[in-house]
């Protein structure tokens, strides 16, 4: 086994408590058991665990635990690093925004999953609504799928087969990559988000290295088929202006080999 593939069981079911809050918003024992499968007594003892250590804080009054001032703490650590990365494709998905009306964002990979970088939403009262930050399926979502399809075909294998997916469904999955890779781009409806669609397309650098996802979203009313064509075009471009933002390149291409290494 190498050194990638060792882990400690309780600390990789500890982060998975972790990896439910979606927002700083209270969750509690039953929401933990809903999203992660594991026993009530296995979720008490796991997070005292990140509450002593300030991952966690435990509400008892309200019987809930909060995301802790540690991870505060440690987030405030990569704020130059991924805040100039956000800052500098921000202009671009205001574009985006403005051009399309809908939501624009720009996804990485995050060791398993992919990670919203940076979005923009537009200012109206039926949107598609994102977090920056957040962590989201790989092998679910036009996104997702899209990062699959483009990355190193070693990285891409190894992402599909530590998933949740049945072996019928890697099986498609795969199969539906090599579709997206001579499209150039994928569609979802109704996937991730119910009553929601996104069209994404992968974004490179000038060497052909994957940099990310660049991708529209919005509620499915607003989905209109004979337009389809159009907004992969316009968002085609757009990956090109984040190809030639020589800034973007240079922080992308370090945090895409360093996602790599964490694989």
């Amino acid at each position: 086994m190498s050194e990638a593939d060792r882990h400690v069981e309780s600390v990789v079911s500890a982060l998975t408590l972790l990896d439910c809050f979606e927002r700083d918003e209270g969750l509690r024992l039953e929401d933990f058991h809903a999203r992660t499968g594991l026993t009530r007594s296995r979720i008490i003892r796991l997070a005292g665990t990140l509450v002593h250590k300030g991952y966690l804080v435990h509400d008892r009054e309200h019987a809930q635990y909060l995301l802790g001032p540690t991870l505060f703490r440690v987030g405030a650590l990569l704020a130059d690093r991924y805040g100039s990365m956000a800052s500098s494709v921000r202009p671009i998905l205001r574009e985006l925004v403005v051009s399309t009306g809908l939501t624009s964002m720009f996804s990485v990979l995050g060791g398993r999953d992919r990670l919203i970088l940076a979005k923009e939403e537009p200012d109206k009262a039926v949107r598609y609504t994102v977090q920056e930050g957040q962590g989201r399926s790989i092998v679910l979502g036009a996104s997702g799928r899209v990062l699959l399809a483009f990355s190193n075909g070693a990285v891409a294998s190894e992402l599909i087969e530590k998933s949740q997916l049945s072996d019928v469904e890697k099986t498609r999955l795969t199969s539906d990559l090599v579709k997206i890779r001579s499209a150039g781009f994928n569609l979802s409806e109704s996937e991730l988000t119910r009553h929601a669609f996104a069209i994404a397309v992968p974004v490179f650098s000038q060497s052909d290295d994957l940099l990310g996802v660049l991708t529209v979203a919005g509620p499915t009313s607003e989905y209109q088929k004979e337009k389809l064509a159009d907004l992969v075009a316009l968002l085609n471009h757009k990956s090109q202006e984040i190809m030639l933002a020589s800034p973007i390149v240079r922080h992308m291409k370090q945090e895409t080999k360093s996602m790599r290494d964490e694989l």
